[in-house]
């Protein structure tokens, strides 16, 4: 894989702001991320199975590595540190999540918009899940707090830099979600949210494939380790109830809209005679 002369092409393109790097087992749903037609990411396949050349032709960057999520990301992102300076944001989903391009566009859009340093898209509410806070509430565009999920975190530039070297101590990715808030804050990154705006069913239940391919990870005693070693107490049922302000979407109130719609019918009138 010519993975930088790829990197060189797209920035000279001068496109494509945002990269989605996904470590993507055979049954990954990823191909349903590139129905857009004009997209604003581009997508790095991380394969860690066993049939040579899967994927491949469904990426911008292709590559093959074994071993769990988050490890892997580390290894990647050593290997490959010019993506770092070559987009803007960055996500890193599980590959059993259900999405479309325009959403992942449009996702990024808030991300931006709202200058978020560290967020996730909101789960539907079919989704398997371990937190039902991270369900998506559908009057909201998104939901400030204190927590993301390992499952789809979403980066700034600066976040990222902030977060990347923790990203190989955990190997289950387990008490990741719980630091990675805190070291953005000390950093002065303390855009932290939800997007209620553009959510992502999760398909099959969590951590199934993960435990199976690795059944010698120790989830609780890896949380437990990284929270200690960074002097961070456990702050679970704090973290995952941090929410704060939101930004809801209100409808107009009827006497607006209709001063709005002869107002709007008005400026019609006018454009119709300037024009005669």
């Amino acid at each position: 894989m010519q993975l930088d002369a790829g990197w060189e092409r797209n920035r000279a393109r001068g496109r494509r702001r945002n990269l989605v790097v996904v470590r993507a087992g055979d049954h990954s749903l990823h191909h349903g991320w590139l129905d857009a037609p004009a997209r604003d990411f581009d997508l790095f396949v991380s394969y860690y199975g066993s049939a040579p050349g899967r994927h491949r032709h469904t990426a911008d960057y292709y590559e093959t590595r074994r071993g769990p999520k988050w490890t892997g990301i580390d290894q990647l992102l050593r290997d490959h540190a010019s993506l770092l300076e070559g987009y803007e944001a960055f996500w890193f989903p599980d590959d059993d999540l259900e999405t479309s391009g325009a959403d992942i566009d449009r996702m990024f859009a808030f991300f931006r918009a709202y200058r978020l340093c560290l967020a996730q898209p909101a789960l539907t509410r079919d989704s398997h899940h371990t937190w039902n806070t991270l369900l998506q509430e559908p009057d909201c565009h998104i939901r400030y707090g204190g927590f993301v999920e390992v499952m789809a975190p979403i980066f700034s530039r600066d976040a990222l830099r902030v977060c990347r070297p923790t990203f190989a101590e955990s190997r289950s990715g387990w008490g990741l979600d719980w630091l990675w808030p805190t070291l953005c804050a000390d950093a002065g990154l303390d855009r932290i949210a939800v997007i209620d705006a553009t959510p992502v069913r999760h398909t099959r239940p969590v951590g199934g494939e993960l435990y199976r391919n690795n059944p010698d990870l120790d989830p609780r005693g890896e949380a437990r380790r990284l929270l200690d070693r960074y002097g961070i107490p456990e702050v679970r049922a704090l973290a995952k109830y941090s929410f704060g302000r939101r930004v809801r979407e209100v409808s107009q109130p009827l006497g607006e809209r209709i001063v709005f719609w002869f107002k709007r019918l008005n400026g019609q009138r006018k454009h119709r005679r300037a024009r005669a």
